[in-house]
């Protein structure tokens, strides 16, 4: 026998799920990038705030080009969005927005992980000069071990 609810409780239930969901994944997604790579000892501030940037801008550069793309490939899902919101009892438009931002949480996580590699490419690069680096950039694309300076 299944417990009577009302209809208050489950367009509540709705209303939690609807909104929730985009902090809910940015939290998760967070989390997990403190997990595998913790913030740096010596100075852990300015790691979060590098961290925190990044994902901003990364979201704002991938997330956009893949919100045109979800639009012109798959626009149902923006549909089914805007019938969850109003089941929901909320504004149509709330379901896309859910979903622009589910996006933008998603499209935020490689943000941190491409600056933290290209800040330790730097840092292994330092006291090279430019044609060096070049040398090393080419062999690490294309998988063939450096030249050596001196021609040989």
């Amino acid at each position: 026998m299944s417990e009577p609810t009302t209809a208050v409780s489950t367009f509540a239930g709705y209303k939690l799920a609807l909104f929730s969901l985009p902090v809910i994944a940015s939290l998760i997604a967070f989390w997990l990038g403190l997990r595998f790579v913790p913030l740096r000892t010596t100075d852990p501030r300015g790691d979060l705030i590098n961290r925190v940037f990044a994902c901003l801008v990364s979201s704002f550069l991938l997330g956009v080009p893949v919100l045109v793309l979800l639009m012109q490939h798959w626009p149902g899902v923006f549909e089914a969005g805007m019938q969850l919101a109003q089941i929901a009892a909320v504004p149509s438009i709330a379901g896309f927005f859910v979903i622009t931002a589910c996006v933008f949480v998603i499209c935020s996580i490689p943000g941190p992980w491409v600056v933290a590699g290209v800040f330790l490419w730097l840092k292994r690069s330092e006291g090279q000069t430019i044609t060096e680096m070049a040398d090393r950039l080419r062999s690490d694309v294309t998988g063939n071990p450096a030249r050596k300076a001196d021609g040989q």
